[in-house]
């Protein structure tokens, strides 16, 4: 899942970038790392299994670690010279100097950070959260949907109590009665409304008796990124990789059921959940002012939180040169 947290150990800053291929000519082999996660990797299992990344004459290897946190270290260290993650880790590690690119985004995920509240903890209107606990895991972005929903329905944030909670354990203390909600994402929002929660408001909509449908409290992308080097050395790579990706984010979109198939067999997660999961994103790769507006608020808010010494500017991090190489409709960015 995105546990958007982030230990300041994991960005070393340390620019320093690991073997590259010789020569400026395009490399053989690419290794793509992404997490064992439908809503950050669908697109590059859909491309290596559909055949995609080979039509485009690509060698792409899928490598998947167990939480988006753990890229971030290997961005840094020049390992994983493709990725696919979120602008959270870009920003963490462009603002410790890292030189990293995204080069296009993959969904937003924002409907999948959500805001459950316990069966019986009385929550029905936006003011109820006052005065209540609310558990979270430390960092997470999910706040940020909270804060905008307290903002346009005049709650006081300051009067929610919350309480630093793992996904796992904020399942068991609302089951305890310990906290009265709790602000997380997929696949934890699912099992906790399997065991009676109530779903109140996720970044994209909203369930609450004095708020109900589409909101914009947040806007959560998941990103394809390559180190400045890398981008350098292998554009056309680049380039060819996300005419595989356009190609696989347009089957997902034409094929919902078959992708979410083929996705939660390769990451051996549960079928029916995937589906439920991969249905409430929006698969889209649109480089466009609403996701820069989205990064850029993403920026703030972890600079704010003291996560990153600085606020690095939207173009350190992000370059839609290539994409707009693949198809000039899909980057509207100014």
């Amino acid at each position: 899942g995105l546990a958007l947290t982030m230990a300041a150990s994991i960005v070393a800053g340390c620019g320093s970038d690991a073997k590259q291929s010789s020569g400026s000519g395009d490399s053989n082999e690419i290794v793509a790392y992404g997490v064992i996660d439908p809503q950050i990797s669908a697109q590059q299992i859909i491309a290596d299994k559909k055949g995609y990344f080979k039509e485009e004459g690509l060698n792409v290897t899928n490598k998947f670690v167990q939480a988006g946190g753990d890229i971030s270290p290997l961005i840094s260290g020049g390992e994983a010279q493709v990725s696919f993650e979120s602008p959270y880790t870009d920003i963490a590690v462009a603002a410790n100097g890292v030189g990293v690119k995204i080069v296009a985004p993959m969904a937003d995920i924002g409907n999948t950070q959500c805001v459950v509240a316990r069966k019986d903890s009385g929550i029905v209107n936006a003011k109820d959260l006052e005065g209540k606990k609310v558990g979270m895991a430390a960092g997470s972005g999910v706040l940020l949907a909270i804060r905008n929903m307290c903002k346009e329905m005049g709650v006081d944030v300051n009067k929610i109590q919350f309480v630093t909670l793992s996904p796992s354990d904020q399942i068991a203390a609302m089951e305890h009665g310990d906290i009265d909600a709790m602000a997380c994402w997929e696949p934890w929002v699912s099992n906790a409304q399997k065991s009676g929660g109530k779903l109140l408001f996720s970044g994209l909509k909203s369930y609450l008796g004095d708020k109900q449908g589409d909101v914009q409290w947040l806007s959560f992308y998941t990103t394809m990124q390559v180190t400045d080097q890398f981008l350098k050395a292998h554009p056309k790579d680049v380039e060819a990789m996300l005419r595989a990706l356009k190609k696989a984010t347009d089957f997902i979109n034409e094929h919902p059921d078959e992708a979410a198939d083929i996705v939660a067999t390769e990451l051996k997660l549960d079928k029916e959940q995937v589906k439920h999961i991969m249905s409430q994103n929006k698969y889209s790769m649109t480089f466009d002012e609403h996701f820069k507006d989205s990064c850029d608020q993403m920026a703030g808010f972890m600079h704010e939180m003291k996560n990153i010494p600085s606020k690095p500017d939207f173009k350190k991090y992000a370059d839609p040169k290539e994409l707009s190489k693949v198809d000039a409709s899909l980057v509207t960015v100014k």
